[in-house]
């Protein structure tokens, strides 16, 4: 016969399997651009996979700006970072690196991860990747884009950043509702 505690706590709390893997309540952040420009201010910044607004306002920050991307651009060099990572270009006074949404985009993560290390080490980084816990379905239709090659969730991000001895200095959700947010930021030390 169990007791009253152990059938209470069964009922409040289902049985935790070995895929379960508890996510702690992280703060969230409104907006992800914002976060990152702020982040930015008055540093010498490498901004990875950087397009549209929010590169804008990191480039507006930064004391120096150094930007990488597929094509290049005003500013911006050209680099195949999902094939020859180990290309990326060093810059020695960059002190902080970007790397925002970019991780789901690469067939080989560990790759990219290893090159940043060694070209960036002891930098801090804040990378961000879509949430795989708020990923949607409308109907019988996926909401995702069409490049990405893969999602993360807060645990599949811890391990795979483990795997390559990166610490994690601290995490936040963005633009959403913890849990079920638009994505998740780390921030790490290379």
């Amino acid at each position: 016969m169990k007791s009253i505690a152990e059938l209470r706590a069964r009922i409040c709390c289902p049985t935790v399997t070995p895929m379960d893997q508890s996510v702690p309540n992280l703060p969230t952040v409104k907006n992800r651009g914002v976060y990152l420009a702020l982040k930015a201010k008055d540093r010498a910044v490498l901004d990875i996979g950087c397009t549209g607004q929010i590169s804008a306002e990191i480039r507006k920050q930064a004391k120096a700006y150094y930007g990488i991307d597929k094509a290049a651009g005003d500013g911006v060099e050209a680099v195949d970072l999902d094939h020859r990572p180990d290309l990326m270009p060093k810059h020695d006074d960059v002190d902080l690196v970007i790397a925002s949404e970019i991780l789901e985009h690469l067939s080989n993560p560990g790759y990219f991860l290893l090159a940043l290390k060694d070209k960036y080490p002891g930098r801090e980084c804040y990378i961000t990747v879509p949430n795989a816990g708020g990923f949607t379905m409308k109907g019988d239709c996926e909401q995702v884009n069409a490049e990405h090659v893969c999602y993360y969730s807060y645990q599949t991000l811890r391990s795979l950043l483990g795997r390559y001895d990166i610490a994690i200095d601290n995490a936040r959700w963005y633009n959403g509702d913890p849990y079920k947010a638009e994505g998740i930021i780390f921030k790490v030390t290379l």
